[in-house]
């Protein structure tokens, strides 16, 4: 790292934790990350404390600067973000797949949900709560149709946002001497 002098540009660090530690991190996210899809749990998880730690300590701010405003400085997306557009491809995939197990599986999950907060779609429904299109998933989902996937992912981010924006106090202004 010292050869590349990585440290003077840690703008080629953070294009090389996007295209390496994100892929790395979503790696089964579409089973397990499901618990963590709820607005609010953004920085649940011990794989999104983790990526935080390294990019502030990438753009050298302290450990207690927001997180917002450091994945806002990064130009990233919280994990989540990733994550959450992951169980959705995953759950259109499996509406259209060959496998006849499958399908029963999703079939079987669809009927568990109502009693079990723990299965797998019971956290998809719940962590589509604060997306504007919320009902539109939670019908796509419950009725077996594929969930718009531009749609989505732009409401997601719009949700998102929201949460960033609520953060007024870090957002610049431009001011102007006369």
């Amino acid at each position: 790292m010292r050869e590349h002098a990585f440290a003077d540009r840690p703008h080629t660090f953070l294009w090389l934790a996007k295209t390496y530690v994100i892929p790395a991190g979503m790696y089964g996210s579409q089973v397990w990350g499901t618990v963590f899809l709820q607005a609010g749990r953004e920085f649940s998880s011990s794989l999104s404390t983790l990526y935080l730690h390294l990019s502030k300590g990438t753009l050298g701010v302290k450990q207690s600067t927001t997180n917002w405003a450091v994945l806002r400085e990064c130009g990233h997306e919280p994990l989540q973000f990733y994550w959450f557009r992951s169980a959705v491809k995953l759950f259109n995939s499996m509406l259209n797949t060959n496998s006849v197990t499958l399908r029963r599986i999703v079939q079987a999950d669809l009927k568990l949900q109502p009693r079990s907060s723990a299965c797998w779609t019971a956290q998809l429904l719940s962590a589509f709560q604060g997306l504007r299109g919320r009902e539109l998933y939670v019908r796509a989902v419950q009725t077996g149709r594929a969930i718009p996937m531009q749609e989505f992912t732009a409401d997601l981010k719009h949700r998102m946002r929201g949460v960033g924006e609520t953060l007024s106090w870090w957002t610049p202004t431009r001011t102007t001497t006369n």
